[in-house]
């Protein structure tokens, strides 16, 4: 860590030493002390033996000469490791120990020395050489000593050396008087090709300052003729400035209102084709000559449904619709000079194409929608659904078009995928859900059972699988939605925080797959039947023993009389209490509990329809299967062979779910 974090300590190793043990703690873990000073770092001077007798050596801290180590490579072959400073810190209460530090001195010289040369040594105050570079070998031994300079006829260097005032060590830097001596040469050239600059210079100044008055006025010309604002003659001339300035303002001030005019009329064409479509008349005559009026037609229709749409319509998703527009209208206008591409409401677009030849135009059409679809595929921001009848249209059309395309946009089917709907299917009249199953799935919730309801859900789905659009999926959950809040408002359960926290109306609108219908499905009715089982455990002595009492007698004849005195209460105190807290009336639970009954006597034997309605309490069979339908939608024997045929086949659900 300490050699990650201080790189700039010129740290090559950081090791613990131990006489009384046989490794050393380093940077790369445990280390036998052989493996180390023979593998690792590898010096005749700075051997084994030397680091074991430091420990005989008193003293606190102290840096040794650098020395070139060698290390041996994972074939064993000896190689170069660098030149460090071995460095040793002692503790007086540990006498068997020290830490050590190999300090890179190649590093350090690299780090610290800024001449130009590499001639540099340090000596010790003994006139060791404690630390030297490659090309000052080469050279004959001075001796300094203190702070100054001297020179050496001898080898005609210059010396320059300073002593460290705790560490006397002196470092000296030698510069060679050939060197000294090109540098004056190359000074004195630099002197005259400065002095010969300085006559260029003074020639282009003379040209500069002819020119100053004219480059000003031509540069706000030019600008003037392309309306770009952002010219900049930086003219020393305060009157230029000025009128610069003034000029930049009125340009930038013409943009604005170009772009303010482009906008409104973009603004009025929209609407005028809004009203052209609506079949409202256009009572102003400019907006009568913002449209065309005369030459037939295509009309193609877009709709956007954001992959996470909501309540709100935020910036993003207006930039979002912006960008779609853009796309749509470049695409469009790459291929079709005559035509104008509109958004008309939130998530619809359209464009409308000019043309008088149809063939030629129908088919490059085409082409340019099946471009689109792969446009928006590869985006993946939007479901998009383009609609048109690709037939070529009259020039008073319009609201025909736009009603044609917008039919055709509900018959989009539900998937993901971008989608090119060019006719109406002909079906007017999708999937209407049976009061029956609606009567049967009410019942089960009440009764808590969301397996049953999901088994109705399932079926409805499978009528919808084949050729059901999305717009029927969404109509047939809000329905289902629908009637499971009016069953938990008619129990008297709060549905304001299931509302909240689901929005069931609010993701319809946002599901593109029969997945997304089927996990939206289960944890809706998870949720209500957990209501409605958190609703029934509420603990409440009257309807406890009421609902309990039904339950032992519910094959008797039941008397409300003898269970209101056995309470010690009025009859009409009972039937209303047991309505304030159930939602239900005293025979509403009696006749659930006694079909309740009734349903599994049905699947689980063979009983005769007459002997169950006489088992349950019900001493009429007419009767009997009159309240059985009214209850759950079908017939006693219908529900029996109804529930032995899912039973048959499992009950598996789909792939497609």
């Amino acid at each position: 860590m300490i050699l990650a974090n201080y790189n700039n300590l010129n740290l090559d190793n950081l090791f613990f030493y131990n006489d009384s043990y046989s490794f050393i703690i380093e940077k790369g873990g445990l280390t036998e002390v052989a493996d180390m000073f023979e593998d690792h770092y590898i010096n005749p001077q700075y051997n084994a033996a030397f680091w074991k007798k430091q420990l005989e050596e008193d003293y606190h801290m102290r840096i040794f000469p650098a020395a070139q180590f060698q290390k041996r490579n994972i074939n064993g072959k000896v190689e170069q490791a660098g030149t460090y400073f071995p460095v040793i810190v002692k503790n007086s209460l540990q006498k068997n120990s020290y830490i050590a530090a190999f300090i890179d001195a190649d590093e350090i010289y690299l780090n610290s020395h800024f001449s130009d040369n590499n001639l540099f040594y340090i000596e010790d105050e003994h006139g060791k050489r404690f630390f030297s570079t490659s090309l000052i070998k080469a050279l004959t031994n001075f001796r300094a000593a203190g702070n100054g300079e001297a020179y050496d006829s001898n080898n005609n260097n210059y010396y320059f050396y300073q002593t460290g005032e705790k560490s006397k060590l002196t470092y000296v830097s030698v510069t060679p008087n050939q060197q000294i001596a090109s540098t004056v040469s190359r000074l004195s050239l630099l002197l005259l090709i400065l002095f010969a600059l300085s006559l260029v210079v003074s020639l282009l100044i003379s040209i500069l300052f002819s020119i100053r008055f004219k480059l000003p006025v031509q540069r706000m010309l030019e600008s003037l003729q392309k309306m770009n604002p952002n010219f900049n003659f930086n003219s020393t001339i305060r009157e230029y400035t000025q009128i610069g300035d003034k000029l930049k303002s009125i340009i930038v001030s013409t943009q604005k209102i170009n772009q303010d005019l482009q906008m409104k009329d973009s603004l009025l064409k929209t609407y005028s084709y809004w009203n052209k479509v609506k079949n409202i008349p256009l009572e102003h005559k400019e907006m009568q000559n913002l449209i065309d009026n005369t030459q037939p037609f295509y009309f193609v229709m877009y709709q956007l449904q954001s992959i996470r749409s909501g309540q709100q319509i935020s910036a993003a998703e207006m930039n979002k619709t912006a960008h779609f527009v853009d796309l749509i209208n470049s695409t469009i206008l790459l291929r079709f000079k005559q035509s104008e591409t509109l958004q008309i409401e939130k998530d619809l677009m359209v464009s409308i194409i000019f043309d008088d030849d149809p063939l030629p135009i129908q088919e490059m059409l085409f082409a340019t929608l099946q471009d689109l679809v792969r446009l928006f595929n590869d985006q993946n921001e939007s479901y998009v659904t383009i609609a048109t009848n690709p037939r070529l249209r009259n020039h008073s059309d319009f609201t025909n078009a736009y009603e044609e395309t917008l039919e055709m946009i509900h018959e989009r089917k539900l998937n993901a995928n971008t989608q090119l709907i060019t006719e109406l299917d002909g079906e007017k009249n999708g999937l209407q859900i049976p009061p029956s199953e609606l009567k049967k799935l009410s019942a089960h919730l009440a009764a808590g059972n969301a397996t049953d309801i999901m088994q109705i859900i399932h079926r409805l789905l499978q009528r919808l699988h084949t050729k059901g659009r999305a717009v029927e999926y969404r109509k047939m959950a809000n329905d289902i939605s629908s009637e499971i809040l009016l069953v938990l408002m008619s129990q008297k359960i709060e549905v304001g925080d299931l509302l909240s926290e689901l929005a069931p109306y609010e993701q319809i609108k946002e599901f593109v797959t029969i997945d997304q219908y089927f996990f939206f499905y289960r944890v809706l009715i998870e949720r209500a039947v957990a209501l409605i089982n958190n609703k029934k455990a509420d603990k409440d002595p009257i309807v406890d023993y009421v609902l309990a009492y039904m339950e032992r007698h519910s094959g008797e004849d039941i008397s409300q009389e003898d269970i209101a005195s056995k309470l010690n209460i009025s009859i009409g105190y009972m039937g209303k209490y047991i309505k304030n807290k159930t939602g239900k009336t005293f025979n509403e639970y009696l006749e659930d509990i006694r079909i309740s009954k009734a349903k599994v006597i049905l699947v689980e034997s063979d009983d005769k329809i007459h002997e169950i309605a006489n088992k349950v309490g019900y001493h009429n069979a007419n009767s009997f299967t009159r309240m059985f339908k009214r209850i759950t939608g079908v017939t006693p024997g219908e529900y029996r062979l109804e529930k032995r045929a899912e039973s048959d086949t499992s009950l598996q659900i789909p792939t497609i779910l």
